[in-house]
């Protein structure tokens, strides 16, 4: 048997959460706040992926984000190292002309 990997959340990390999950603007934003929430009411990471449509992976990495970073953690990141794609290197230097 694995380690448990059970949030504790305070009333106003639980309102927080859930806020997020009715407000979230998107879709991906509203099913990570969901996954901490069910593994906080005990739930398993596979349950808790078989109600958001993750794997139990992504389940237990939302919630050490989340442990680690707050409700930021499960902010969709900008990639910083996605280079740009070739249509923007050419929109560039047209509009620069």
């Amino acid at each position: 048997m694995g380690r448990v990997n059970t949030p504790s959340l305070t009333p106003a990390q639980r309102k927080e959460l859930d806020r997020g999950v009715k407000e979230g603007k998107s879709h991906s934003f509203r099913k990570r706040c969901q996954c901490v929430l069910l593994k906080s009411d005990g739930r398993t990471s596979k349950d808790a992926g078989k109600i958001t449509s993750m794997c139990n992976v992504s389940v237990d990495s939302r919630v050490k984000r989340y442990g680690d970073e707050g409700l930021q953690g499960l902010m969709t990141r900008p990639d910083a190292d996605v280079k740009p794609s070739w249509h923007q290197k050419i929109r560039k230097l047209f509009f620069r002309l």
